[in-house]
């Protein structure tokens, strides 16, 4: 038989093979708590036109309480067929991965902080389910979005979807007014939760403490956070995942906590003037690390999901960082940093170079 014919049939087999039974997304939490997911529709009435947002929200729960509920999984039917596309793996991939987040169990309390997440530009809030687990797992609340008109593909409650092209090739100061739409997301969801969360959550009995949060995002998200931020004063904490920085936002001294962490080849003096720039005008505690063996996507789900739905073991095979590997040295840093701000923590990771995490780089 042809070499090209074997490894068609190769390829097939182990397509198959993935086929036949769940993955786990994480594979493990790097937390203690079970967590169970709420996801719901709400609408951004503050911005005219309406911006009709998805929302889901991780929480800590309890085995008692998640006894009578099951995991949920990673995708939707129909976004997970949307997914094997934009992946390039074989059909009903996607629909095999499975989340540690149980379906709408009650949660234990409500004491625990709560925390914003905003994906990358053109990114749903599900490409980044696994890392939102293992973040509540520490004992947080995770809030995560998807933002009208500049997310690829959206999925509603009732059936309805949204698509989006989006466009990586413009300046920087192009995506400028979706970081600003994004920011008044966050908000919205923000000020609704203070009056709304019992009504979103499973068992909550008393308000969430929304007068001290903290936010972070990949990407475009992660511009977000400084803008949202800059914005809202309840926001007293946050972290930029590997994203360049829009003006305005990178003109604002920001005198909050911040951590920037960066893939290889993208620090705050190597190749990102915007990088330099915001750095430079940070006024509170700062640090910019940047993180050897990766790429872009590694702070999203994505190169987990490639890792275990391509037959060709892309992207480790190409010297990268796995994404199992990947989502425990994201959540050391992301818990380990919100615990020095919301915990009372020692922030030892952040005072220099971690024999456990050698990829970590300190830039500043």
């Amino acid at each position: 038989m042809p070499l090209i014919a074997q490894f068609q049939i190769s390829l097939i087999l182990l397509g198959l093979a993935a086929l036949s039974h769940s993955i786990f997304i994480p594979p493990t939490l790097t937390g203690s708590l079970p967590i169970g997911v709420v996801s719901y529709e709400l609408n951004n009435t503050s911005m005219n036109p309406v911006r009709d947002l998805m929302v889901s929200i991780y929480y800590p729960s309890s085995e008692e309480l998640c006894k009578n509920t099951t995991l949920a999984p990673d995708f939707s039917p129909v976004f997970a067929t949307w997914a094997d596309g934009w992946f390039a793996v074989p059909n009903g991939s996607d629909a095999t991965m499975v989340q540690r987040a149980y379906n709408s169990p009650p949660i234990d309390n409500s004491h625990y902080p709560v925390l914003f997440f905003s994906p990358g530009y053109g990114n749903s809030r599900l490409l980044y389910n696994g890392a939102a687990q293992d973040i509540a797992s520490n004992g947080y609340i995770v809030v995560s979005m998807d933002h009208p008109n500049d997310t690829d593909f959206t999925v509603y409650p009732d059936g309805r979807t949204a698509s989006y092209v989006e466009d990586d090739t413009e300046s920087l100061e192009f995506y400028a007014p979706f970081m600003l739409k994004r920011a008044s997301d966050v908000i919205f969801i923000l000020d609704h939760l203070e009056e709304n969360a019992h009504k979103t959550i499973p068992g909550l009995k008393t308000p969430f403490n929304t007068s001290k949060v903290g936010v972070l995002g990949h990407s475009l998200g992660g511009a977000t956070a400084s803008q949202v931020m800059a914005n809202d004063t309840r926001f007293i904490a946050g972290i930029n995942m590997d994203g360049s920085v829009p003006p305005p936002a990178e003109t604002y001294n920001l005198t909050s906590p911040f951590l920037m962490l960066a893939s290889a080849g993208h620090g705050i003096y190597e190749g990102d003037p915007s990088w330099t720039t915001f750095w430079e005008s940070l006024a509170g505690w700062k640090h910019a690390l940047r993180v050897n063996q990766t790429m872009h996507h590694h702070y999203s789900d994505n190169v987990f999901l490639l890792q275990e739905l391509r037959p060709d073991g892309y992207p480790a095979n190409e010297g990268f960082l796995n994404g199992t590997y990947m989502f425990e040295l994201e959540s050391a840093y992301v818990v380990n940093f919100f615990d020095l701000w919301f915990k009372g923590g020692t922030g030892e990771l952040f005072e220099g170079p971690s024999a456990k995490w050698p990829e970590v780089i300190f830039d500043g």
